[in-house]
């Protein structure tokens, strides 16, 4: 039944990037926004990945799903007045198999006129390991047009120091188990952990953005580790773009 619903919300244009904001610690001040997916579903209201995300990859719809939220993404974002500001969106394993992702996202990126140094593309270390050869040649294909990468989940896998190195990263997220953790103990691991990949990122000159931020004293705790930017519920919950023209006013 969802699987017939899914292509009807494709032919409905059900599907809608919420944008999430990334912010300044010490100002809140919004330097980007991370495109979420989400499914205006007509009878259960709002629904979020996790309620349609398996049968839209078992049915085969995954990739028109994607490209459609890659389209609004690019459309909405660019309604926003602060040009400085960048756009990031989740690109799975399966795009990255396609030897085309790259030219087709820059035709994207020229139809849409988003300069491409605004996009950056989020891959997590599971999408990597069918072929990090292959992600690592787009992704540096990409970068030589101008499109950022950024490494997202970091700490949670069995790899993650050998990608910092060998992949084209302008950024990487930091995994939100660590950040939740953070204020309880000043002395907790997850303290230690964080200065470790702060100091590591700063080496090689790679941004670094906390994700899951919930309290101030999480906030504070990232700020006395010299951490610039973060992203979560504190921060800002994802919305749809009328809340973010809203306060532009």
């Amino acid at each position: 039944m969802m699987e017939g619903e899914l292509r009807q919300a494709l032919q409905r244009d059900e599907f809608e990037p919420y944008l999430q904001p990334f912010c300044r610690l010490d100002d809140n001040r919004v330097v980007g926004y991370e495109a979420l997916l989400r499914w205006n579903h007509p009878v259960l209201g709002v629904l979020g990945p996790a309620d349609f995300l398996k049968v839209a990859q078992d049915s085969g719809h995954i990739e028109t799903i994607d490209w459609r939220l890659f389209e609004r993404s690019c459309e909405r974002f660019l309604r926003l007045s602060d040009t400085d500001t960048f756009l990031t969106f989740n690109v799975s394993a399966l795009h990255l198999r396609h030897g085309d992702f790259d030219v087709r996202l820059v035709r994207l990126l020229e139809r849409m006129k988003l300069p491409p140094w605004r996009l950056i593309v989020e891959v997590t270390e599971g999408s990597l390991l069918d072929n990090p050869e292959q992600v690592r040649t787009m992704l540096e294909r990409l970068r030589a047009i101008g499109v950022g990468a950024a490494l997202d989940d970091f700490g949670t896998g069995y790899s993650s120091l050998s990608y910092l190195h060998s992949l084209p990263l302008r950024m990487l997220k930091i995994d939100r188990a660590f950040v939740h953790a953070l204020g309880e103990d000043e002395h907790s691991t997850a303290t230690t952990v964080v200065a470790a990949i702060l100091a590591l990122a700063r080496a090689l000159n790679i941004q670094v953005i906390a994700e899951g931020i919930e309290t101030p004293a999480q906030r504070q705790a990232l700020l006395d580790m010299g951490c610039e930017l973060g992203q979560g519920y504190l921060l800002g919950r994802p919305a749809p773009i009328g809340q973010w023209l809203r306060n532009e006013v």
